[in-house]
């Protein structure tokens, strides 16, 4: 490794410090290699995550005044935390918080997700300013002698609420490989403050279904980001491949996937291996910054108990063990080797480094780099065995020379030759000297902003709009997106990019 990857800080042109990793204990994770993990002990199966915290819900008919014209309507299918919550209401009357559900945004295998805007309860003295301003508007208006009961009023919020039926979890949980009850339990572990981690705002059951709610992100995801991106270009035959219009521009795609080291960082230093990392489960804010989304597949890795010798969280500050094999996880074109060969036992965040490689292949060249890492795939074979550069030369893609070397560091069959998280984030492409916040390659999206302090998005709707509105699309971000087992692909745009499922 060249002595500039060995620098305990980086500052880039952009003004982005990075730390090295390793340093610190809890950054250990970021360091170790296969025969690291090997040597701490025998591999074990995946933990089980801890209980999620669900509270019971109700969905009920209420009166509320919308904010901003003050006009009062009666609304239905509202979402709230029940009064039967006792150890909610210990030291609180009532919820504060409610959900006015409306149009729905995706399918999911479970259910769907719906987007809702957010209700707050009036609060005494908000209550008594607004009725001195009512006060003075009597004589024109017709619901006044209502506005005493009122105790609901719209606000600038949105939010996502995925519906799981209960019906369907108990027929396809432990059939199916997404598990909604890990979801919320992974979505609680990671916490709802990171920027790039989706966690969970909230969580409600009924005795029909089960409610999530979490941050509306309505910029797309990085998948359909790409697919138009490479709408606007004219796509060239097969045998003119290197012609082909590459994916997005570096400086583009190294915000996008600085980003992304956050988000797998913070999954690491949890101690949990998301396993199915691809482009579709990359959504975009306004501002088009990423986050990571739908870990219904992830797993929480063992890690090596210092009192006991045997198995522990990550919490013991020790080095994680190798996992028993629990499958391939998420789409095939991302799996890592070891997974498509069914060996036995793996380093799961090692399998996560490998879709990131995957995923920044394909952003920088616009499309896959195989079909998928097998032996029998010719492309594969060349890359895995050091040949990346050799590769890109006879396909005529137009890439620098330190991306080139990043993604070759992802893709050694040799396990012991990846880049570990640490190298990756230390890489000269990703520290990028002549990085500025120039433009992304496409206009944003037109989305809602977070608010910090929630995670909630942040818009002014109109209440009776929103009630009245028609359904939106079913293709929408937070849709569960697997493909079918008959689906081929050849890493070519018109194959690759085409037999994935748009979504957009």
């Amino acid at each position: 490794m060249s002595d500039h990857w060995q620098r305990k800080k980086f500052q880039g042109d952009d003004g982005i410090c990075f730390e090295e990793y390793g340093v610190a204990e809890h950054d250990r994770h970021a360091t170790l290699r296969y025969n690291d993990i090997a040597s701490e002990g025998p591999p074990a199966r995946p933990l089980d995550f801890p209980a999620p915290e669900v509270f019971r819900g109700e969905r009920i008919d209420l009166r509320a005044r919308d904010h901003k014209s003050g006009t009062i309507h009666h609304l239905k299918n509202v979402l709230l935390r029940s009064s039967k919550n006792s150890k909610y209401y210990k030291n609180r009357s009532k919820c504060d918080t409610a959900y006015l559900m409306t149009k729905k945004i995706s399918k999911t295998v479970y259910g769907s997700v719906n987007l809702c805007i957010v209700l707050k309860r009036i609060n005494k003295t908000a209550k008594t300013n607004h009725r001195n301003d009512y006060i003075q508007k009597a004589e024109d208006r017709q619901d006044d002698e209502d506005y005493p009961s009122i105790e609901w009023e719209s606000t600038d919020y949105q939010a996502a609420i995925k519906i799981s039926e209960w019906k369907k979890i108990h027929a396809l949980r432990g059939k199916h490989l997404e598990d909604p009850i890990k979801e919320i339990a992974a979505m609680q572990l990671f916490g709802n403050n990171h920027s790039h981690v989706v966690g969970a705002l909230e969580v409600l059951q009924d005795d029909k279904c089960l409610y999530t709610v979490m941050p509306y992100l309505g910029g797309g995801d990085l998948y359909g980001r790409l697919i138009e991106f490479m709408g606007s270009r004219s796509i060239k035959s097969h045998s003119n491949i290197g012609d082909m219009p590459t994916g997005f521009d570096e400086d583009s795609a190294r915000i996008w996937f600085r980003q992304l080291l956050q988000a797998v960082d913070h999954l690491q230093k949890k101690g949990v291996c998301h396993r199915d990392i691809c482009l579709e489960n990359i959504l975009l804010d306004k501002n088009d910054n990423i986050c990571l989304i739908d870990p219904g597949m992830s797993l929480r890795c063992p890690y090596t108990d210092i009192e006991t010798g045997g198995v522990g969280d990550v919490s013991a500050g020790t080095s994680r063990r190798l996992i028993i094999a629990q499958g391939q996880g998420g789409k095939l074109m991302y799996a890592a080797p070891e997974i498509i060969a069914k060996e036995t036992q793996i380093d799961a965040f090692a399998t996560d480094l490998w879709s990131l490689g995957v995923v920044l292949f394909i952003m920088v060249v616009g499309y896959a780099p195989f079909r998928w890492a097998h032996p029998t795939d010719k492309r594969y074979s060349s890359i895995s065995s050091g040949g990346l550069k050799n590769v890109v030369k006879g396909l005529g893609l137009s890439i620098s020379p330190e991306v080139c070397d990043l993604l070759q560091g992802f893709f050694w069959a040799d396990n012991q030759k990846r880049f570990t998280l640490a190298e990756v984030i230390r890489h000269p492409w990703v520290q990028g000297r002549q990085l500025m916040y120039a433009p992304l390659t496409l206009p944003s999206t037109p989305s809602i902003p977070l608010d910090s302090s929630r995670g909630l998005s942040v818009r002014a709707p109109n209440l009776k709009n929103k009630i009245l509105g028609k359904k939106g699309s079913l293709n929408g971000p937070y849709r569960s997106h697997r493909p079918s087992s008959k689906t081929k692909s050849d890493g070519h745009p018109s194959t690759t990019m085409r037999n994935i499922e748009l979504r957009r």
